[in-house]
C-alpha cells in the first residue's frame, strides 16, 4: 500500500523518522513516536495520504496540538499533527489528495510544520519508503522516494501516548522537572497533556510534556494530575 505526501514532495524534511527515534532514545523519552517532519509555511494545505474514514480530530495543549488521525485499510493509521484549521469531522470519508486543513505551529512545535506519522497496527512505521507523488487509479502510477532502505528503529512499547488530566487549579509548566526551574506558562484544571517521560524525585513525581517543558503530577504529597 502506497501514501501520497502530506505536503508539496518539494517541501523540506526537517526530520527524519530515523531521527525522531534516535533523538528519544537520546533523551530517555519512553513514550514518543516516530514519523516525519516537512517545514511548510502556516496555512499550507495538508491532504489525506490514502482513502480512509476520520478517527480523531483534536485539539491538545501540548504534543500534537490541533490534529486529524485517519483509518485506512489494513490496519493502517495516519497521524497529521500541528495544524492551524480543520475542515473535516469524524466520520467523514476522505479520498487521497482531500483537504484536511491547513498547517501551523499548534501544541509542542517550534516553528511551522507538519508532523506526519504512518501507523501499522498502530505500531509506529517510517512512511518514507511508502510515500509516492501518484496513486494508481487517481492520477496515474505512484514512484516512490528514494528511501536508501533505512526503514529505523521500529518501536515495541508504547504505540500511543499516555495522557494525564490537570486536577489543581492551575498548574506551571516548567523548563525541567523540579520548582528550581523556570516557569514558562500555565495549565488550567482539566487541561489534557500527553506524556513523553515520568521523572520521580524523592516522593515527587514531574512529568515531560515537551521539549523542555515539565508540570509535577504529585508534590509534596499533593496529587495535582490524573492518569487518563
Amino acid at each position: 500500500m502506497k501514501f501520497l505526501y502530506p505536503v508539496p514532495s518539494t517541501a523540506v524534511v526537517t526530520q527524519t523518522f530515523e531521527q525522531h527515534v534516535r533523538r528519544a532514545q537520546a533523551n530517555g523519552w519512553q513514550y514518543y513516536n516516530g514519523g516525519i517532519d516537512w517545514a511548510v509555511p502556516s496555512g499550507t494545505s495538508i491532504k489525506a495520504a490514502q482513502d480512509g474514514t476520520v478517527k480523531e480530530v483534536r485539539n491538545d495543549a501540548t504534543g500534537y496540538g490541533t490534529h486529524v488521525r485517519v483509518e485506512h485499510a489494513n490496519n493502517y493509521l495516519t497521524i497529521y499533527a500541528h495544524m492551524q484549521k480543520i475542515s473535516v469531522k469524524v466520520g467523514d470519508q476522505v479520498k487521497a489528495g482531500d483537504v484536511l486543513g491547513k498547517s501551523d505551529n499548534t501544541g509542542n512545535s517550534t516553528g511551522p510544520h507538519l508532523h506526519f506519522e504512518l501507523r501499522k497496527n498502530n505500531i509506529p512505521i517510517d512512511p518514507a519508503p511508502l510515500l509516492v507523488t501518484k496513486l494508481s487509479g487517481t492520477s496515474g502510477q505512484g514512484e516512490p522516494i528514494e528511501a536508501g532502505g533505512d526503514m529505523g528503529i521500529e518501536p515495541t512499547q508504547f504505540p500511543t501516548l499516555p495522557k494525564v488530566r490537570v486536577m489543581a487549579t492551575l498548574i506551571n509548566v516548567r523548563t525541567g522537572p523540579g520548582i528550581e526551574y523556570p516557569a514558562i506558562t500555565t495549565l488550567p484544571a482539566g487541561t489534557e497533556v500527553e506524556i513523553l517521560r515520568k521523572v520521580v524525585k524523592g516522593g515527587d513525581i514531574w512529568l515531560q510534556i515537551g521539549r523542555e517543558q515539565f508540570i509535577a503530577m504529585k508534590y509534596q504529597g499533593q496529587v495535582l494530575g490524573k492518569w487518563i
